[in-house]
């Protein structure tokens, strides 16, 4: 494994851990007052004066042309607050298991959309990789829901733009910028489009008590200002595909963080639907390393 391929799975890896810790934080804020659309506001707009703080001690160039700003800001409002909304709109139709279970086919259509719009032609190992990974999402989070088509759509659609906003990052400017740079942007975007999407309901929280909106600052800065800009490293690296595969090491995560901090039971086809997304992550990093171990003797035979 040469180290771009090294770099990206780390980031994407890394990224999927930190994002299966956040339900935690997230379930935290919602017993002390907070809800979806706040903590969709306040996890953007809390990350702007982090990552600006981070951006000037680095000196990074903060100016941005207005055709990239464009597809930046179209790439974060199309996809990325829209996938926030319809998936936590599917919630209320179809429950958190059935929802979160078809969100994850979003690996499946980057994959997909990479190779009809791209033509990135996926190999038999990442084919298997993903259909035993999206098998043991199933496995841990089928547990319930109704079938009421409107939710199971949005859950869908969730999927859909979701893997739009990944192949967005890796086939535009997005994806060229500097990450921390890049997030920056999209959060003050998708704050602004969250705020104003909210102004008919007046459903955003903006008297949260200090404990809510510490836990809140804490989901913004590992959320927004960390996992993210990890990602967006990582498909830089390894392409949306590779990276939408690790990031399903996020609900082994989200499983291990209900342990650890919530006392939650780990039943058996929990701990099974875990092994099986940990041995499909692990194939692509086992063929990647494989591969370059054959191209290394190849060169040293002189073929």
């Amino acid at each position: 494994m040469n180290g771009a391929l090294r770099k990206g799975t780390f980031c994407s890896v890394v990224s999927a851990l930190v994002f299966g810790f956040t339900p935690v934080l997230a379930s935290i804020t919602f017993d002390m007052g907070s809800n979806a659309m706040t903590l969709t506001f306040y996890r953007n707009a809390l990350a702007v004066p982090v990552l600006l703080v981070i951006l000037l001690l680095r000196k990074v160039d903060l100016r941005i042309g207005l055709k990239d700003f464009l597809v930046l800001a179209a790439v974060s409002a199309v996809f990325s607050a829209t996938t926030t909304y319809i998936l936590y709109d599917a919630y209320e139709y179809i429950g958190v298991g059935l929802s979160t279970t078809l969100h994850f086919l979003y690996p499946v259509f980057t994959v997909l959309f990479g190779w009809v719009l791209f033509k990135k032609k996926p190999d038999k190992a990442r084919i298997f990789a993903l259909i035993l990974a999206t098998a043991g999402i199933a496995l841990a989070t089928g547990e319930g829901g109704d079938f009421a088509v409107k939710g199971i759509v949005l859950a869908v659609g969730s999927a859909v733009t979701y893997a739009g906003y990944l192949l967005g990052i890796e086939h535009t400017a997005v994806g060229k910028m500097d990450s921390m740079k890049s997030m920056f942007y999209m959060c003050i975007v998708n704050a602004v489009v969250v705020g104003l999407f909210d102004l008919p309901s007046g459903t955003i929280n903006y008297g949260l008590p200090p404990l809510t909106m510490f836990y809140t600052f804490l989901l913004a800065v590992l959320n927004s200002a960390f996992a993210y800009v990890l990602l967006i490293v990582g498909i830089r690296f390894i392409g949306a595909g590779n990276a939408a595969i690790f990031s399903m090491l996020e609900p082994v995560s989200g499983v291990a963080a209900g342990v650890i901090f919530l006392g939650e039971t780990l039943p058996f086809m929990k701990t099974v639907s875990c092994v099986m997304i940990l041995t499909a992550v692990m194939i692509p990093i086992v063929k990647d390393r494989n591969d370059g171990l054959a191209e290394k003797k190849s060169r040293g035979r002189g073929d």
